[in-house]
C-alpha cells in the first residue's frame, strides 16, 4: 500500500470508527431528489480534506437490498457499510473529485429499482 494509501485509509478508519454521523461542519450535502426507480441523478457536496461524509436513505421508498460504489473517486476513497455509502476527502488535497453510488432494490410498487446518485465534490482545507 503506498504512502497515500495509508494516509486515506488511516482517515477512513477514524471516520468508521467515529460512526457514520459527520460533524455538519466538516460535510455539507444539500438534498437530492430522485424523479423514479430507476433513475440517475447528481448533486454536490462540500467535504473538509481528511473528513467523510456517510449517504442514508432518506426519501426513497421500497425496499434497498444492496448499496455498491458505481465510479470510484480519482483523489479521495469511498466504499459501502451495511446500505450506508460514504466518501472520505484525502488529507491535505483541495480541489474537486466526483464519484458515484447507486442503492439496488425493489421499488414501493414491486418493480426494480436502481438509483444512481453521482456527487460533484468539492474538498476544501
Amino acid at each position: 500500500m503506498t504512502k497515500i494509501g495509508l494516509i486515506v485509509g488511516a482517515g477512513l478508519a477514524a471516520w468508521l470508527l467515529a460512526g457514520s454521523e459527520a460533524n455538519a461542519a466538516d460535510c455539507i450535502v444539500p438534498p437530492t431528489y430522485i424523479n423514479g426507480y430507476l433513475s440517475e441523478v447528481e448533486g454536490e457536496m462540500t467535504v473538509k480534506a481528511g473528513k467523510g461524509c456517510g449517504f442514508g436513505l432518506n426519501g426513497i421508498e421500497g425496499a434497498i437490498d444492496e448499496a455498491v460504489i458505481v465510479q470510484k473517486p480519482k483523489v479521495g476513497m469511498a466504499g459501502v457499510r451495511g446500505l450506508t455509502p460514504y466518501y472520505v476527502a484525502k488529507p491535505g488535497y483541495q480541489g474537486p473529485d466526483e464519484f458515484s453510488y447507486a442503492f439496488i432494490g425493489t421499488g414501493r410498487h414491486g418493480g426494480p429499482m436502481r438509483v444512481v446518485f453521482k456527487r460533484k465534490v468539492t474538498v476544501v482545507p
